[in-house]
């Protein structure tokens, strides 16, 4: 597959941006489910944790969303690269991160189909996301860019282990 990127506007959209912070925020919902063990071995910040420690307390299910949305909007101020890879250990099996892991090199720009596959597998994944994160890979690639590169495959990675998390 040949791009022109002349042709190709390469900045980040803002429903791109929007969905993002959404999935980011949505992880507030696994995290509240975690045991006390569990929030330690978290790579948060303490008042991060706090918040998520609060959160075990309330019995109110009014108050306990409220909680929820709170932590949604926190969590932006966190590694979010990091956090989703502590959750993903905690969320699921060796096995299960195994299998999840070998759509990082299954997907790929020129195959629709897998794509298809992959969102239809996990059903909060979007065709048009996966597609925009591959395509600035190719891009760096493009570009020759190394650190780019690397920021590309770490929020695609990333991508892929939210969207696993959130479809579980």
């Amino acid at each position: 597959m040949n791009i022109d990127w002349s042709k190709q506007d390469m900045r980040v959209s803002r429903t791109e941006i929007k969905k993002s912070h959404e999935r980011l925020q949505a992880l507030s919902e696994p995290l509240s489910k975690l045991s006390k063990k569990q929030l330690e071995q978290l790579p948060a910040s303490e008042y991060f944790l706090d918040e998520l420690r609060h959160l075990t307390e309330i019995s109110s299910h009014t108050a306990k969303n409220r909680q929820i949305k709170r932590i949604g909007k926190l969590i932006i101020e966190e590694d979010r690269h990091v956090l989703t890879q502590a959750l993903f250990e905690i969320v699921f099996t060796p096995e299960q991160r195994t299998k999840i892991q070998t759509w990082f090199n299954r997907l790929q720009l020129t195959d629709d189909g897998t794509i298809k596959q992959f969102v239809k597998q996990f059903k909060k994944a979007e065709y048009n996301s996966v597609y925009q994160l591959l395509l600035w890979i190719a891009y760096a690639k493009h570009l020759g860019d190394d650190e780019l590169l690397m920021e590309s495959q770490t929020d695609f990675e990333s991508y892929v282990k939210e969207v696993a998390i959130l479809s579980y």
